[in-house]
């Protein structure tokens, strides 16, 4: 499934990926600049958090507030492999919140869970392009 979006109508993108996600994993691709966190803040105003969402990138697991359950946003960008287990992924994975994950790809071939894969392309005037694929 391919969404085309600019930042006019992130909403719109949110509620595609919301839409047609089939779980609660949710992991973003995209090359650097492409837009990633600042859809995902939009993501998480969509499904109801109510802290400020900013990027992961130093801490490496955001947790905020939500009116369910606790939403986890992570980004393994500067994570090595040999640190995965460190961050106890498995519990999170197991806690049945929405969990979100920037920069998935030194994790992914590894997943057990089903997940959907959200990648973010640059197209032509500023657009973006978003191809979402569930493992379900």
């Amino acid at each position: 499934m391919e969404f085309e979006y600019n930042l006019d109508n992130l909403k719109k993108a949110s509620e595609f990926i919301l839409k047609n996600s089939k779980n609660n994993l949710l992991l973003f691709s995209g090359v650097i600049g492409a837009g990633k966190t600042t859809l995902i803040k939009q993501l998480c105003k969509d499904i109801g958090v109510l802290d400020v969402v900013n990027s992961p990138t130093y801490s490496i697991i955001n947790v905020y507030k939500s009116k369910e359950k606790p939403v986890f946003h992570m980004d393994l960008f500067r994570v090595k492999k040999d640190e995965i287990d460190d961050l106890g992924l498995l519990e999170y994975l197991e806690s049945g919140s929405k969990i979100i994950i920037e920069w998935p790809e030194i994790i992914i071939d590894e997943l057990e869970e089903d997940y959907t894969h959200v990648r973010i392309y640059y197209n032509k005037n500023n657009m973006r392009k978003l191809k979402l694929i569930n493992t379900i």
